[in-house]
């Protein structure tokens, strides 16, 4: 018989208190924040009658060989049938998960995505036969609130390929206004244009053909806001078809539709131009670009702006690397500041270990002002060889600035070792070596240990002398600040206070609202409300 999630928290409290003397026996269920991340099979979208443009969460419980053995629905605030979702998940896999060295049964949230049933094209209607010469294919993408490039990029059947950022997209559109204030999102801007096989046009041409494009709707509009648009469009001779995705898997618009969107991009390799990459490097030298011009360090601060973003795009490295490689002078100056301390500081925010000894090597790390490699430490990626070279060459690991230091960095809102748990342990104890102090504050007035989710993170913290009972000024401590339940219970037994408040409740409020079983059961156990 299996238990249910209910079942199973009405039974942790007695197991609990009659292990109340031993505080580390391991808890009958724990709580895990970010479940998602330990699935290891199963799709994660459903196909319904109706779309939700937000995942619909579920809570599921996973036995200690990783079979989902409990779910249920949570936050259905979209009246979105479960059914389909719950039938997923049940088929999910998960990896074992253990506490204190031994296994555990865990419970957690996990989304499931919800996509319109797909309207199938209409088969009946032909795809024209032409000329390669007089066949054209083209694909526009519009600005979105946020990074997404905007530009048109267009694949003739004889292979050429034509590229450009005009600033007449989607004119009137809310495409245009995030357009007019975020820019077009693309390292080389303005008009392009390449050769490609003439095969692999042919190759594009068949895929746009075996997905009856010229029978699908000419629009798939999902009612959202602030999402890029992206038009596809063919001409062969005189006939010509348009698609517009807005959204468009959200309204039955076929996966194949942005399968082709993405097709386009490969094809044409339009990477070089939005992104840059190895071949943006080729077009460069073919144009006998002089590396040393003010174009090309121009070319280089756009690239390390790319470098040092969120997730930057795969190939910005070796473009850079090439640039410096090629002599593009590390001394010129932009905006009162070295071209070298500006690919330094972006280096060393995304982990580029290949870029920064590169830039090193060649004497730009011994030119960044100290309040620059200060800054570069405090937001420093995913590489503690970076860290200690920052710190050797004048970077002072004991300063926390307003957002806090590389230690609370670690838990932020962009975590520098994004789902590199063992490289976010080894970041921290290379941090902690440096002398980074364990409480110092960021801007929430947290410490690394607050709002930290990782239990071996948090074992770290506290083994070196981190401060359980640390809390901010509205009151929030540690406890009261982790989403995960395995944490809280480590916090808790190190002495954290379990009769904390703040304007969200008391622990037992918020480890019931967080589904942190392990949590409440270490409450009844020890007699707190």
């Amino acid at each position: 018989m299996r238990l249910g999630v209910r079942l199973l928290w009405c039974l942790l409290p007695c197991m609990a208190v009659g292990s109340a003397s031993h505080g580390n026996d391991v808890p009958a269920l724990l709580g895990v924040y970010k479940l998602d991340d330990q699935r290891l099979s199963g799709e994660t979208a459903v196909i319904a009658d109706e779309a939700s443009f937000s995942d619909l969460n579920l809570l599921v419980t996973v036995d200690t060989t990783g079979r989902v053995i409990a779910a249920e629905p949570i936050d259905n605030f979209e009246k979105l049938d479960p059914a389909p979702a719950l039938a997923l998940v049940r088929g999910w896999t998960f990896r074992p998960q253990t506490f204190d060295g031994k296994p555990v049964n865990v419970v957690g949230r996990v989304g499931v995505t919800y996509r319109k049933r797909p309207i199938p094209a209409d088969t009946a209607v032909p795809f024209p036969a032409g000329n390669p010469a007089d066949t054209l294919i083209t694909l526009e993408r519009g600005a979105c609130f946020g990074s997404c490039p905007d530009y048109r990029v267009t694949v003739r059947g004889d292979g050429l390929v034509e590229f450009d950022t005009g600033d007449d997209h989607f004119k009137g559109t809310a495409a245009q206004v995030h357009l007019d204030y975020n820019g077009h999102n693309v390292l080389l801007p303005g008009r392009h244009t390449a050769h490609i096989d003439p095969a692999a046009a042919a190759g594009l041409i068949e895929r746009f053909r075996a997905a009856h494009f010229f029978g699908l709707r000419k629009e798939y509009f999902y009612n959202a806001t602030d999402n890029p648009t992206q038009v596809l469009t063919v001409r062969i001779g005189a006939a010509s078809k348009t698609v517009t995705d807005y959204i468009g898997t959200s309204a039955g618009m076929p996966q194949e539709v942005r399968d082709l969107e993405q097709a386009v991009d490969a094809v044409a390799g339009t990477a070089r131009w939005v992104d840059g990459n190895a071949q943006t490097l080729d077009e460069l030298d073919a144009a006998h670009l002089d590396y040393r011009s003010r174009g090309a360090v121009a070319l280089a601060a756009a690239a390390a702006s790319k470098l040092g973003g969120y997730r930057p795009a795969e190939g910005v490295e070796a473009l850079l690397l090439g640039l410096v490689n090629r002599g593009v002078p590390l001394d010129a100056r932009i905006n009162g500041q070295s071209l070298g301390t500006i690919l330094v500081q972006a280096a060393a925010t995304a982990g580029s270990e290949a870029l920064f000894d590169k830039l090193a090597g060649r004497g730009a790390l011994a030119t960044v002002p100290h309040a620059i490699l200060d800054q570069a430490f405090a937001r420093v990626g995913c590489s503690p060889g970076i860290a200690r070279a920052l710190v050797k060459a004048g970077a002072d690991p004991h300063l926390a600035g307003g957002d806090g230091t590389a230690l609370t960095a670690l838990r932020g809102s962009a975590p520098t070792c994004d789902a590199r748990p063992d490289k976010m342990l080894e970041m921290a104890r290379a941090l902690i070596a440096l002398g980074v102090p364990l409480e110092a504050r960021d801007t929430l007035g947290w410490t690394a240990l607050m709002g930290c989710d990782s239990p071996e993170l948090a074992r770290l913290l506290l083994a070196s002398g981190a401060d359980p009972r640390a809390r901010d000024k509205e009151g929030t401590t540690t406890v009261l600040s982790t989403d995960d339940d395995r944490v809280a219970l480590i916090l808790l037994r190190a002495g954290a206070d379990p009769r904390a408040r703040n304007e969200n409740g008391t622990v037992r409020a918020q480890a019931i609202k967080g589904h942190m079983p392990a949590t409440l059961a270490w409450l009844d156990a020890h007699g707190i409300p």
